[in-house]
C-alpha cells in the first residue's frame, strides 16, 4: 500500500524469519532501552530529513508510512530475544528512572510487560492506512484478511463466528467508502487534496461582512542583483467576467492550458511566455534588454506561479511540465517539491491575449449606477488613456477608505436593496481590494476601456539582511490589467489605496520568526541537497554513517549471539536427554507462547496452551505420561508411548487448524 514492495517483502522475511532461525539473544532491559533509543534517533532524523524535503505539511504522514522500518530494531529485540514481552517502562525515560529509584529503596513496584509484535502489527495497518494506494480496491479486503488472521491467533472465539462478523464489518466499510466518495463527487470535493486555487474562477468577499484573515506563511522569495528593480505587483490569474461575489474566464475555451515553447539553453530550460514567442528569440539573446530577478518557493503539481504582468521568459526551473491559458496564468508540474528559477520581465509585449469583447461586459444590474459614477467623474472630458486613469485612481484615493472589516451585504430583502457594488461606489465607499479592483474594472468597462481583474500578491517586505524580497498570504492582493489600445498592451492599474500596505501585520513575533526560518532551512537545503556538486557527497556520507553503525550493531550481535539448543542446555546438564512425542510440539507451541524462558522446565511451559485448547484435559494427560516417560520409566507400560504419541497428534492438529483459538 506504501508503494515500497521491496522494503515490504524484506520486513516479512526479517520479521518471520524467528520461526525457522534458531539463533537467539538473551536481552535484557538494557538492550530493550537500547533498541528503544536507536529507533527514535532513527524517527527523529527521518522526520527531518522527509520535512526538508518535502511537503511540510504531509510530512507526519510520510513519517508514519516509514514505521514497520523503523521499528524493525524493537521488533528484533522482540522476535529474537528469549523473552516472550518486555516491560512497558522501555519507553518511558521517567518510568525506568522511577522503578530505579523504588528499587534503591526497597519498594515494591509491578512491572506491566507488552509483546512489541502487537504494536509493531497496529504500525505496519497504521502504514498501509496511509499508503499511497490505500485508496485502491484491494485496501480494505486486505486489512480485513490480516486483521482476521490476527485475531484468529489471539482469541478463543470460534472461527466461524468471527468470520462472519469480519465480512459484515468489512461490507459496512467498503460500502462507507464508495458512499464518502459518491458524496464527495456530488458536493464537488472529490479533488479535496490539491491546492484551493482554481485557474478558472475566483471567489470573492464582494457582497459578505466579515473580518479578512490570510495566512503569514512565506509563498515565495524573490532575490536580485544590487540596484535592480524589483517588480511591484505579482500575477498568479486573471479572470474576465464579473458575477455577483466572483470573478470567472468567459468563454470556457480561454480555460484551456496549453504548453510553453521550451528550448535548451547552457543546460536549462528556457520557456517564453504566451505572445512573446514571437519576439524573444529562443537562444535568449533578448534577455540582455530584459530585466531579471530569481524567485524561490515549495511547489506542487499545478502551482500557478506570481509573475509579473509584464514577464517574458523563465529560465533554469526543473519541471515535468508547464503550461498557460489565454488570460496570462502559468502553471507548472514541478520535479521537487521546491523550485527555483529566473524571471525575465518588463517585455514590451504581455503573456496573455489581446482584449476581446467579454472585456467590455458590464453585468446590466450595474449598468445604471456605473453611468451615473462616470457622470460624475466626467470622464468623457479625457481623451488619453493615461488621464482618464489618473482621474479614477484619485477620485478612490480622496473619497475611499481601505478596510479590513467588510460590512456591506448582498441582497437581503429582494431585488429592491441595491447590490453589493453598487453599495460600495455610492454609500460604503469602504472596502478591501477586491472592491477596488472589481470597481475599477467595471467602470473602465462602462467607459469603453477593456479591462479584466487579477489576482496575486504585492511585494511589500525586504529583508535586508538575506538581500531577498519576501512574499507572503497576508500580501496577497487584488488589481486590474487594463487594455492599451495604442501600445497593444495591458498594463497593471491599481487604485487600492497605499493605506492597505500599512494594515499588513507586522511579523516580529518570536514564533513567526521561528516558522520563517524553518521555512528557509527547508527549502534552502533541498535545493542544496539535489544540487548535482552535492547530491553524490550527501549520499556517501548517508551511506557511510547507515553502514557504520549497521556493522557497529552487527558486530555485537555476532559476538553475543546463541543457538536455542545452548540455551535450552544451560541449566548446566550435558547428558543425554530423554525426549518424548510431547518435544516434537515445542515450534508450534513457540507461535503461542514465544519461546521457553531459560531454567523454566518443558512440560510447566507446554502447560500453558491448556486454556486455549477446547479440552485442556488432553494436554494434563499428555504431560502426565511426558513427565512419566522422562523421570520414571519402570512405572509405565510399553503402551505408555503409544498414547503419548496419539495424544501429541491429535494436540498438533487442533493447533494446526487453529480450533484452539
Amino acid at each position: 500500500m506504501t508503494g515500497r514492495p521491496f522494503i515490504g517483502g524484506f520486513l516479512a522475511l526479517f520479521v518471520e524469519a524467528f520461526h525457522w532461525l534458531k539463533i537467539r539473544w538473551d536481552f535484557d532491559e538494557s538492550a530493550y532501552s537500547t533498541a528503544w533509543k536507536l529507533t527514535l534517533v532513527a524517527i527523529l532524523l527521518t522526520g527531518v530529513l522527509i520535512y526538508l524535503d518535502g511537503n511540510p505539511y504531509h510530512a507526519l504522514p510520510i513519517l508514519l508510512t516509514w514505521l514497520p522500518l523503523l521499528f524493525l530494531p524493537m521488533q528484533f529485540v522482540q522476535s529474537f530475544g528469549l523473552n516472550h514481552s518486555m516491560p512497558l517502562i522501555t519507553f518511558s525515560f521517567l518510568a525506568k528512572h522511577r522503578r530505579q529509584r523504588n528499587l534503591r529503596l526497597g519498594l515494591n513496584e509491578s512491572v506491566i510487560h507488552v509483546n512489541f509484535g502487537n504494536i509493531y502489527f497496529v504500525a505496519i495497518l497504521l502504514a498501509a492506512t496511509l499508503g499511497e494506494r490505500s485508496s485502491t480496491l484491494w485496501f480494505l479486503p486486505g486489512i480485513i484478511i490480516l486483521t482476521g488472521w490476527m485475531l484468529l491467533s489471539a482469541t478463543r472465539s470460534r472461527p466461524t463466528s468471527l468470520i462472519i462478523a469480519l465480512t459484515i464489518a468489512g461490507g459496512l466499510a467498503i460500502a462507507g467508502q464508495y458512499g464518502l466518495e459518491e458524496l464527495e463527487d456530488r458536493l464537488g470535493n472529490s479533488d479535496g487534496g490539491r491546492s484551493s486555487f482554481d485557474p478558472n474562477s475566483v471567489s470573492t468577499m464582494i457582497g459578505r461582512a466579515g473580518k479578512i484573515q490570510q495566512s503569514s506563511d512565506i509563498i515565495w522569495r524573490l532575490s536580485t542583483a544590487k540596484e535592480t528593480p524589483i517588480p511591484k505587483l505579482l500575477r498568479t490569474a486573471s479572470y474576465n467576467a464579473y458575477r455577483p461575489s466572483s470573478w470567472v474566464i468567459d468563454p470556457p475555451i480561454a480555460t484551456i492550458f496549453r504548453d510553453l515553447d521550451v528550448f535548451a539553453h547552457q543546460g536549462k530550460d528556457y520557456y517564453i511566455l504566451g505572445s512573446q514567442s514571437d519576439s524573444v528569440s529562443p537562444l535568449g539573446a533578448v534577455r540582455a534588454s530584459l530585466t531579471t530577478y530569481q524567485i524561490r518557493g515549495a511547489a506542487t503539481p499545478e502551482t500557478p506561479l506570481s509573475l509579473p504582468g509584464n514577464a517574458a521568459s523563465l529560465l533554469g526551473f526543473e519541471l515535468d511540465g508547464i503550461e498557460q491559458n489565454s488570460l496570462g496564468t502559468v502553471r507548472v508540474f514541478p520535479k521537487q517539491s521546491v523550485i527555483e528559477g529566473s524571471v525575465f520581465w518588463q517585455a514590451e509585449t504581455n503573456p496573455e491575449t489581446p482584449a476581446t469583447k467579454e472585456d467590455l461586459i458590464v453585468p446590466h444590474l450595474e449598468r445604471a449606477m456605473l453611468k451615473e459614477v462616470l457622470k460624475e467623474l466626467r470622464l468623457e472630458d479625457e481623451t488619453e488613456l493615461q488621464s482618464k486613469l489618473t482621474v479614477i485612481q484619485n477620485w478612490f484615493l480622496n473619497n475611499f477608505r481601505y478596510t479590513r472589516d467588510l460590512s456591506i451585504r448582498s441582497w437581503t430583502q429582494g431585488f429592491s436593496t441595491p447590490t453589493a457594488m453598487n453599495q460600495f461606489l455610492t454609500t460604503a465607499r469602504a472596502g478591501h481590494c477586491e472592491y477596488f479592483a472589481a470597481a475599477t474594472a467595471l467602470l473602465l468597462r462602462e467607459a469603453g476601456i477593456p479591462t479584466r481583474y487579477a489576482t496575486g500578491y504585492s511585494v511589500l517586505e525586504r529583508d535586508a539582511k538575506r538581500q531577498e524580497y519576501v512574499i507572503r498570504g497576508t500580501h496577497g492582493h487584488a488589481w486590474c490589467r487594463v487594455w492599451n489600445e495604442q501600445k497593444s498592451q495591458w498594463i497593471d492599474f491599481d487604485t487600492t489605496p497605499p493605506s492597505w500596505e500599512l494594515t499588513v501585520a507586522n511579523l516580529n513575533s518570536p514564533m513567526q520568526k521561528f516558522n520563517d526560518a524553518l521555512k528557509r532551512l527547508r527549502e534552502d537545503f533541498f535545493l542544496w541537497r539535489n544540487q548535482p556538486t552535492n547530491r553524490l557527497g550527501v549520499t556517501l556520507l548517508m551511506a557511510t554513517i547507515a553502514l557504520s553503525v549497521a556493522v557497529f550493531v552487527l558486530r555485537r550481535l555476532w559476538k553475543t549471539q546463541r543457538r536455542l539448543e545452548e540455551v535450552q542446555s544451560r541449566n548446566g546438564y550435558d547428558g543425554p536427554v530423554q525426549r518424548t512425542p510431547l518435544n516434537a510440539l515445542e515450534k508450534q507451541a513457540e507461535k503461542k507462547l514465544g519461546p521457553r524462558p531459560v531454567g523454566k522446565p518443558f512440560a510447566q511451559w507446554i502447560s500453558n496452551l491448556g486454556p486455549m485448547l477446547p479440552d485442556s484435559k488432553l494436554l494434563d494427560e499428555a504431560v502426565e505420561l511426558h513427565q512419566r516417560v522422562r523421570f520414571d520409566p519402570a512405572a509405565h507400560t510399553d503402551s505408555t508411548p503409544t498414547r503419548l504419541a496419539e495424544l501429541a497428534k491429535e494436540i498438533g492438529a487442533i493447533l494446526k487448524r487453529g480450533q484452539e483459538l
